[in-house]
């Protein structure tokens, strides 16, 4: 073989090296552009899911204490019911019996959530302690929500039938917003006609299970929101770590 030849499949082995290395070298920086580029989404989920988790654990404290009131109602107006006169006028009465109108439907955001499943994006936490902790949280609160359903055919079905039985409803009624504006009580005082009845007192002992049910639920979620804040606030960390390296 001459030197010539020698030479061209040197030139060839080199050009074809330079080629290798080329498209290895693209590949390279296309793989990590890409991982790049799902580091910030990853940490724009993360901040979305920060965003709605706190705003989560705020609407579920809100919500467990105004349910407390509730049951602090139920318990007032059982304490009422076996005296043998009540001890607090006819319209303090009524407003605590105002609470059994007060039926929960507080719904937990899954913004970012939802947007990662319906995208695909899920894969990009690489946090399985977070994903199995945000599949938890949302499987528990559809049972809340479940669970709100019930209590809201409870109150069509029981608590509304009744007041409008036995009650005065304007002397009751929670208004909500200045759309409406209900006329005074004419019949206030009807509500010590029931009072000391054993229909009024089970009526006040099924709010007190219902509500307590809830209770018990917003709590069990506080738990698993706290659970969640946790791995977010972990998950956070090792990536800022990351890239101060």
């Amino acid at each position: 073989m001459t030197n010539a030849s020698n030479i061209q499949w040197k030139r060839i082995a080199a050009e074809g090296v330079a080629v290798v290395f080329s498209i290895l070298l693209a590949f390279w920086i296309d793989t990590l552009w890409e991982d790049r580029q799902e580091a910030r989404l990853e940490t724009m989920y993360l901040l979305e899911l920060q965003e709605d988790f706190e705003l989560n654990k705020s609407r579920l404290e809100d919500q467990t204490a105004e349910l407390g009131e509730t049951a602090r109602s139920m318990q007032v107006l059982q304490e009422q019911s076996v005296l043998k006169s009540p001890s607090m006028p006819v319209s303090e009465l009524n407003e605590n019996f105002s609470q059994i109108l007060n039926m929960s439907s507080m719904y937990l955001l899954n913004r970012a959530y939802a947007n990662m499943t319906g995208s695909g994006d899920l894969r990009i936490i690489r946090s399985r302690p977070l994903k199995n902790a945000l599949a938890e949280y949302y499987a528990a609160a559809q049972v809340i929500t479940l669970v709100q359903n019930t209590h809201e055919m409870e109150l069509v079905q029981i608590y509304e039938p009744y007041i409008i039985e036995n009650l005065d409803y304007a002397a009751v009624a929670i208004v909500r917003g200045d759309e409406f504006s209900p006329p005074p009580p004419i019949e206030e005082a009807s509500i010590l006609k029931v009072l000391a009845t054993r229909e009024f007192r089970n009526i006040l002992i099924q709010k007190s299970v219902i509500t307590s049910d809830l209770i018990n639920e917003f709590r069990t979620q506080l738990k698993l929101t706290d659970h969640v804040l946790l791995l977010l606030k972990s998950a956070n960390s090792e990536i800022a770590s990351e890239g101060s390296q």
